[in-house]
């Protein structure tokens, strides 16, 4: 397990709450935090006192609440597969593959419309779990699964060849759909996402693999191409 980055602090929690506190908006106060510092500087980074400074509170308050630092993230990794698991849902109401990402392209865009931290944590968590071992034990937000699985049901339903090779296709789409998140998280913002999702809709749906493709061999010039010896061809 992820070990406390601070020093045991013994405190009375949940004996009562601090003074002139909102028991919810103090918590949810720490979560946009903790957010916010691990989207800008990474989890090892994200200490109780660095957490405590973003969220203008004292440490002994951050203790009141959480125990320690992998309790924070355990919690934001929840609320993000919460959110993928509502994104999921919403694309899993269209018909075809190509409606279907399309519609998870819009729900980052509204989820970013709403909370900019949450989709930059989307991909602060996806990064952090590859780099961190001990996080990598948490388990991911299986995005690239739900991937898998819509590529899988195009095919079963026609839309793609029956020997479109299901993989490849998939981690495509993981891979643009991490990238719009990434540019949606730290580059752009939502309102730079719907010509980008408009874009990305009619590039697909006129672009997907209706057979399997055939890798085109490349041409050897070697036997075309004089060779330079001393100078000289």
């Amino acid at each position: 397990m992820v070990q406390c980055d601070d020093p045991p602090v013994v405190v009375a929690r949940r004996r009562g709450r601090p003074v002139n506190s909102d028991s919810a908006e103090t918590r949810n106060r720490i979560l946009r935090a903790s957010r916010q510092v691990i989207n800008e500087r990474g989890y090892q980074a994200a200490t109780f006192q660095a957490i405590a400074v973003a969220a203008d509170l004292s440490r002994p308050t951050l203790h009141y609440y959480f125990a320690t630092r992998e309790e924070i993230y355990l919690t934001l990794v929840a609320e993000a597969r919460d959110a993928v698991a509502t994104f999921v849902d919403r694309a899993r109401r269209r018909a075809t593959l190509v409606e279907q990402f399309t519609a998870l392209l819009e729900a980052f865009q509204d989820t970013d419309l709403l909370d900019r931290s949450q989709v930059a944590f989307l991909v602060s968590a996806g990064l952090e779990s590859v780099r961190i071992p001990e996080l990598r034990a948490l388990g991911g937000l299986a995005l690239q699964d739900v991937l898998t699985t819509l590529v899988t049901e195009a095919r079963d339903r026609g839309e793609l060849a029956e020997d479109v090779d299901v993989g490849p296709v998939a981690e495509m789409l993981g891979a643009m759909l991490w990238g719009v998140s990434f540019y949606a998280g730290f580059v752009g913002d939502a309102a730079d996402l719907t010509p980008i999702t408009a874009q990305l809709h009619a590039l697909l749906a006129h672009g997907l693999p209706t057979h399997a493709a055939t890798p085109t061999p490349l041409r050897d010039t070697e036997g075309d191409t004089p060779s330079v010896v001393g100078g000289r061809q």
